[in-house]
């Protein structure tokens, strides 16, 4: 077992940031350490779930560690958003470590969409 989680993925889960403007909802999350082809986004009318996995650069997992912080594994979550959204017309991008998902307000509910990330 790994003696300490770090705050920053504590219980595998990305620390997440969500605005809302007059427009659109914007969603901001680290996630270092993780590739983008490990990273899915799927978004609902009022709902966003981020999916990813981070892995272990270490081949042997039973390495003596003096002291270990860093997370490996999956991870999932759903998040409620504060206005129904154009999940459709939703666009994802990936820079350095942080994964920013902008999202059109909509008028009325639209079916769940899996976004691509640049």
């Amino acid at each position: 077992d790994i003696p300490n989680v770090p705050v920053l993925f504590k219980g595998g889960e990305p620390k997440v940031d969500i605005l809302q403007t007059e427009k659109e909802v914007v969603l901001k999350a680290d996630v270092p350490g993780v590739k983008k082809e490990d990273i899915s986004v799927t978004v609902n009318e009022d709902t966003i779930t981020i999916r990813g996995e981070v892995k272990s650069d270490y081949e042997d997992k039973k390495d003596d560690y003096f002291h270990a912080e860093r997370f490996y594994g999956s991870y999932c979550r759903t998040l409620p958003l504060p206005a129904l959204v154009a999940s459709e017309q939703a666009t994802a991008k990936f820079e350095d470590g942080v994964l920013t998902v902008t999202i059109p307000k909509a008028t009325k509910p639209v079916k769940g969409h899996v976004v691509d990330i640049e």
